[in-house]
């Protein structure tokens, strides 16, 4: 499926073939699997060729090439195949490899054609990231199941070792943020934990499939007007997801969460959201620039924050329905209060 929504771009964009490094994250997207210092060219019709090095040994269902110089062999293949113009992902060709390409064969950025196939997942991949979000969230559980952290890298590093453990990887490297670090949307440091609020944002990579969430618990005993804030916005939250629906200009939510913020939006400092897959952060865009449509089978972040005496963050991972919404995260989003430590 993936491979025919590809090569039906391809002949619009009028190359006769693109070729993918095995560093890009289209080649996982294609291949659905890593395969190191390989290379895939897919045609405009028939079957991809897999370009593998002598030294590993691949099952694929493509037509598969053993080489020794990856480029030589490449040469002949486009050659014998008459591919006059080669699509390539510019962000992700380095210049040498680049330059060696163009010394036979025209190339043309085909970025795009990959990214606009990205917006829309198929059920496989719709499944993974569930899983993913679901993984992460065993994670978030016992975090706050047993809450006896004394530096905020201690939670960072026990996130790590609890993503080894179920075999995933990390989809960025975890958010923890606490009293007046979580007014720093992307806090990197590390600090004693400290009472008020606390930003915990991470994700895990499953099967190549990223998830991203982010809850704000709060360390110690909250004022009634932090805890009305963080209603507030988790509100906001909610009433931004009920929006969601295909043909929905995405902007437009957006610009929905910044009136509904009133005197707090000057506060909320990054975007809505943005949409995720094999990578943490892909298309569709979603802030106030955006021109993205809401179609089925999108899979969005929507993450409504405020940034000043303290930081709260609420970040859920929505699949777009025919009908509607389905959050692929599902963690309780009333405030969870925990002990001072």
């Amino acid at each position: 499926m993936i491979i025919k929504k590809i090569q039906d771009n391809l002949m619009k964009a009028r190359v006769n073939a693109c070729l993918l490094f095995f560093s890009d994250p289209n080649f996982f997207y294609v291949m659905g699997r890593e395969v190191d210092e390989s290379a895939l060219l897919i045609p405009k019709n028939g079957k991809p060729t897999l370009f593998v090095n002598a030294l590993e040994d691949v099952k694929t269902d493509f037509k598969k090439v053993v080489y020794k110089k990856l480029f030589e062999r490449i040469k002949r293949v486009v050659k014998h195949k008459k591919i006059f113009v080669l699509g390539i992902n510019e962000s992700k060709v380095s210049v040498k490899q680049k330059r060696l390409l163009n010394k036979f064969v025209r190339t043309k950025n085909v970025e795009s054609i990959f990214q606009q196939a990205r917006k829309i997942k198929t059920n496989s991949e719709i499944n993974k990231i569930k899983t993913s979000c679901s993984l992460a969230e065993l994670i978030l559980q016992k975090i706050v199941d047993n809450f006896n952290f004394e530096y905020e890298d201690d939670v960072r590093k026990f996130i790590k070792l609890e993503a080894i453990k179920l075999g995933c990887q990390l989809s960025f490297e975890p958010i923890v943020a606490s009293g007046k670090n979580s007014r720093i949307p992307h806090y990197s440091g590390n600090q004693k934990m400290r009472g008020g609020f606390l930003i915990l944002d991470f994700g895990l990579k499953y099967k190549g499939y990223c998830s991203d969430i982010s809850r704000t618990v709060y360390i110690g005993t909250p004022s009634n007007k932090e805890l009305s804030i963080y209603n507030f916005i988790l509100e906001i939250q909610k009433e931004a997801i009920k929006m969601l629906k295909p043909g929905v200009d995405i902007r437009i939510i957006e610009e929905f969460v910044r009136n509904r913020l009133g005197h707090y939006s000057k506060q909320f400092t990054h975007s809505l959201g943005h949409g995720l897959g094999v990578e943490i952060h892909e298309l569709p865009n979603v802030n106030l620039t955006s021109k993205d449509v809401l179609r089925e089978g999108m899979v969005i972040t929507i993450e409504p924050g405020i940034y000043k005496d303290f930081g709260i963050r609420i970040e859920d991972d929505i699949l777009i329905t025919k009908k509607g919404t389905k959050s692929l995260t599902t963690f309780d989003k009333s405030l969870i209060i925990i002990p001072k430590v």
